[in-house]
């Protein structure tokens, strides 16, 4: 759908679009910020806000899918200006509203981080760290939930990974085996990769017998 060159004349674009965007909210010109927001995504990315927050993901990134990686980074260009949208909407206490917007774009930046990588211009793996401490995470829907425990796996980010995993449990979410799957891949790590990710050997012997546990009354 989009070819390289341009892509990387539409990321210029976006840098001065987001320069502009902190501006007006820095004024509190919020309508100002949503219309300018909406017209970028109109023009340059050929996706308003409310087409993309009535498409599934799997559509989305259906439509976004032929042609290699400038496509992925429109996908995650469009999650950028969603967390935008986002936050004008909460400064304008439009709480519902934003939320949508975020968990959306928690779901989109997250897929491209994972299948992708970062994406020169878009700071994504700032955003999603930005997402995945704020209302996206914390009152999304499981669907949300998984993906933010996605991330935090491919992140490196063990430890919030494990979080992220019994809290989709609770939601009844996440089952025994997908958990065990889960800490067979965090076993195979070095030491030094678990201590970075914020878990250390002893603590990943401690969740496996935990999950175990948790899991077996569970099904009892």
């Amino acid at each position: 759908m989009f070819d390289r060159d341009y892509f990387m004349r539409m990321i210029n674009q976006m840098s001065v679009a987001f320069g502009a965007l902190m501006g007006l909210k820095q004024q509190g010109k919020h309508e100002e910020a949503l219309l300018l927001i909406d017209e970028f995504m109109s023009k340059e990315l050929r996706m308003r806000a409310r087409l993309a927050l009535g498409l599934s993901d799997a559509d989305l990134i259906a439509m976004f899918g032929g042609g290699g990686r400038s496509d992925a980074e429109a996908i995650g260009a469009i999650g950028a200006f969603l967390q935008e949208e986002g936050d004008v909407l909460a400064d304008m206490g439009r709480e519902a509203e934003s939320l949508q917007r975020l968990e959306k774009a928690l779901r989109l930046i997250g897929y491209v981080l994972r299948t992708h990588g970062p994406v020169e211009g878009l700071e994504l793996e700032r955003r999603m760290e930005r997402l995945v401490e704020g209302p996206a995470r914390l009152y999304g829907s499981a669907q949300t939930l998984r993906a933010a425990w996605e991330w935090q796996e491919h992140a490196g980010r063990y430890a919030d990974a494990e979080n992220s995993l019994y809290e989709l449990f609770d939601a009844g979410e996440a089952g025994t085996e997908e958990g065990l799957s889960f800490y067979e891949r965090l076993k195979a790590l070095d030491d030094e990769a678990l201590e970075r990710g914020g878990l250390s050997r002893d603590e990943l012997r401690e969740g496996v017998r935990q999950w175990n546990n948790l899991t077996k009354e569970t099904a009892s």
